[in-house]
């Protein structure tokens, strides 16, 4: 890799993940919306039943403050993400050892996360994962945040990347098995379902960019945006990136212009289309595809 085509790649992983969480990004509403079809709380109510990732020991007792608390964060759960979090953080402090707590830290975290909060989301996640390893919500959304959190100098990335990857595939895994609950139509639980696969490939995609596998990313971005309900823009511009690396000029410039049509990333978008078209038409760039 020369010098010049790794200060590009560094800077657009670095940038993808600044813009994601800005406040004109659909992503946040994709990933909350688990909670709007049902998903989520199909989720909370399997954690529950794992009883003994919290009190392996005993049966479960919930005392009736703690079941009127949590009613209180259930009926929250399609209104304003901060009522969200200050229930749930409330939650968790008052019930340090709720069986309960799973689901409740699978929330905050798509909660913390349609805010812009990032620390507080990969806490939260962190969080989730760790008392219920299947916890299909908070898997798919750290699979895709990791990745584009990790910069070129971030100490630990490789850690966090395989970390993201581990995250990603066993979503992968999880989410095609997940029961409906009684609740939620057939249609509205597969577009729940497939909008955390997309996280999932998203996050896979931007590792092999990461790993220079652009042949791999493309296939992983691809399905990224066919599974979204509302694709995200930066996971066009990603493709794009990963298309225009492999040779896949056609496929890049389609990319890149999908990308321009909305978003915080239209004018970077618009200008990587054009300059792309020239290249090819004048064949100063060969194309795959």
């Amino acid at each position: 890799m020369t010098a010049q085509r790794s200060k590009w790649l560094a800077s657009f992983c670095a940038f993808s993940f600044a813009v994601l969480l800005g406040s004109e990004i659909s992503l946040a509403q994709n990933a909350a919306i688990g909670s709007e079809s049902g998903l989520d709380r199909s989720m909370q109510q399997n954690a529950v039943k794992k009883d003994e990732l919290m009190q392996p020991n005993g049966k479960v007792k919930v005392n009736k403050a703690e079941e009127t608390a949590y009613k209180a964060f259930l009926a929250s759960q399609n209104g304003d993400p901060s009522t969200r979090i200050n229930l749930g953080e409330d939650f968790a402090t008052k019930f340090p050892t709720s069986h309960y707590l799973p689901g409740v830290y699978g929330v905050l975290t798509s909660s913390y996360f349609a805010t812009g909060d990032t620390d507080k989301m990969f806490t939260a996640g962190s969080r989730a994962v760790q008392l219920d390893p299947q916890n299909a919500d908070a898997l798919s959304l750290l699979a895709m945040a990791i990745p584009r959190r990790v910069k070129s100098n971030t100490p630990d990335g490789p850690q966090q990347l395989q970390t993201a990857e581990t995250y990603a595939r066993r979503a992968i895994d999880i989410i095609p098995t997940m029961t409906k609950p009684d609740t939620v139509d057939d249609a509205a639980f597969e577009k729940a379902k497939n909008d955390k696969l997309a996280l999932a490939h998203s996050g896979l995609g931007l590792i092999d960019i990461n790993h220079q596998k652009y042949d791999d990313a493309r296939i992983e971005l691809t399905q990224a945006v066919q599974l979204a309900s509302s694709p995200d823009p930066v996971d066009y511009y990603l493709l794009g990136n990963a298309d225009a690396q492999a040779s896949y000029m056609n496929g890049a410039i389609a990319a890149y212009d999908k990308c321009a049509a909305s978003g915080p990333l239209k004018v970077q978008c618009e200008a990587r289309e054009d300059a792309l078209k020239k290249e090819v038409a004048s064949g100063t760039k060969l194309s795959r595809d």
